[in-house]
């Protein structure tokens, strides 16, 4: 069959650039063509059955073709050929075969032609965003850069080059200025499909940002060798990081210094001069709160009995430091180690040792019971196992009241006297507000009968 072609060399080369230029599949581009023409065909014909596109990128050639019967007399144009015309494509061609007869373009009319364009860069629109969206997806949870285009409504747009990314106001560093045209930095933390086309949001207020800078700043943890266990951080003020090293020939704290501090200043500085310290995760959760409530010197720290929280001592002239301003170092070492903290200074915790007896759910006989056993106070009550304390001769069932009292004991005396980490919060997932109350009303009502 002789060949009726539009023979074009730009196609090839228009092809390539929309590849290049968008990032697109080359299929996908190629099928999009075939789309556009096959609506022109439509336009102009009212259908489109029957009708194949053939396009070769290499050689810049598009072919339409609609198959056709071969007739004597031509009746339907659409679906027929007359022979005459049939063998000057293909002299073998018989009459009542069919055959693909190459349509000539050029005699489509602007119109289909036209729309075959829009089509064309409607679906080529659509196949970016689509683009965008799965090559965004993967990087959710990445750090990527672009310099501020504008500020809207108090979101930062930046330009990532294909599509814009946005950093709302609660993503944001606090206190923190945009400058048109300044590189930002940010963390990738959700892609959405919008009419206008994806739209990324961006971080630079996560934590996991702030893992993310330092990911990049140190070898070591890029290659796996010193490992980021947790982070704590309350953006534009301060944060803790704690980090484990699997190579016992690294030292993980210093890994992520670098030589003169050079490494932590440089995440620092992109930060805006947040304050980072760094501690060595320790897996015995007293040492780790030990380390975590630095700079202060922690003298005694133990977990309490059941486990919800940790009681801390520190030297007295230490305890604003351990503190922290507005309690800003407790709660972050808090959410760092996973722990509620309740801090005391030293002289605070000697002078405030209460003796068991003065526990509202503890009888005399109980007193009695426990001082046998040496727990005369309730700090001492506090650190014990509800196992070992229902074992003991006269306290059996009532061990876990004795125990809730001698907690919530401890958090009303560090709320007095020393610092007490969300203490509501504590208390509203242990119940253990209301169980307190219950043994307060419970002796009251025995003073009241005894009367």
């Amino acid at each position: 069959m002789a060949k009726v072609e539009i023979a074009n060399a730009q196609i090839a080369e228009a092809i390539e650039d929309i590849v290049s230029e968008k990032l697109l599949d080359k299929e996908v581009v190629m099928q999009t063509l075939r789309d556009a023409l096959l609506l022109a065909v439509k336009k102009k014909y009212g259908s489109a059955e029957n009708v194949e596109v053939e396009l070769d990128p290499e050689l810049g050639t598009v072919r339409v073709l609609a198959k056709k019967k071969v007739k004597r007399e031509v009746e339907d144009p659409t679906i027929e050929i007359e022979a005459s015309v049939a063998k000057k494509i293909d002299p073998k061609i018989r009459v009542n075969q069919w055959m693909w007869v190459p349509l000539d373009l050029s005699t489509f009319g602007r119109n289909a032609i036209q729309i075959a364009k829009q089509i064309l860069i409607q679906r080529i629109r659509e196949a970016e965003r689509e683009q965008v969206f799965d090559d965004y997806q993967h990087k959710v949870g990445e750090i990527t850069s672009g310099p501020v285009q504008r500020i809207e409504r108090g979101a930062v747009i930046i330009n990532l080059g294909r599509t814009e990314g946005v950093i709302p106001r609660g993503e944001q560093i606090p206190g923190e200025h945009y400058v048109t045209g300044r590189i930002v930095r940010a963390l990738v933390i959700d892609v959405q499909k919008n009419p206008k086309g994806p739209q990324i949001l961006l971080s630079r207020r996560s934590p996991e940002f702030l893992k993310k800078l330092f990911e990049f700043e140190v070898p070591e943890i890029y290659e796996g060798r010193v490992e980021i266990v947790g982070v704590a951080r309350e953006s534009g003020e301060r944060s803790k990081i704690a980090v484990y090293s699997v190579d016992d020939k690294i030292d993980p704290v210093g890994a992520c210094v670098g030589l003169k501090g050079t490494r932590v200043q440089s995440v620092v500085k992109e930060l805006n001069n947040e304050k980072i310290d760094i501690i060595g995760w320790d897996p015995d959760p007293e040492r780790y709160i030990a380390r975590a409530l630095s700079p202060a010197t922690v003298l005694m720290a133990f977990l309490a009995a059941d486990e919800s929280h940790m009681i801390v001592v520190v030297p007295d002239e230490e305890l604003s430091l351990a503190i922290g301003k507005g309690g800003q170092n407790a709660r972050l070492a808090a959410k760092l180690t996973g722990w509620r903290v309740t801090l005391f200074g030293r002289e605070q915790y000697q002078s405030l040792l209460m003796d068991v007896s003065q526990l509202p759910a503890v009888t005399p006989e109980g007193a009695e019971a426990l001082h046998k056993f040496d727990i005369d106070t309730v700090q001492k009550l506090a650190r014990m196992n509800i196992a070992a304390l229902q074992e003991i001769p006269g306290i059996g069932d009532d061990a876990s009241l004795i125990l809730a009292d001698a907690l919530v004991t401890m958090e009303d005396i560090g709320l007095e006297h020393g610092f007490v980490t969300d203490r509501d919060e504590l208390l509203r997932e242990r119940g253990i507000e209301d169980t307190r109350k219950e043994t307060k009303t419970d002796k009251k009502e025995e003073e009241n009968s005894a009367k």
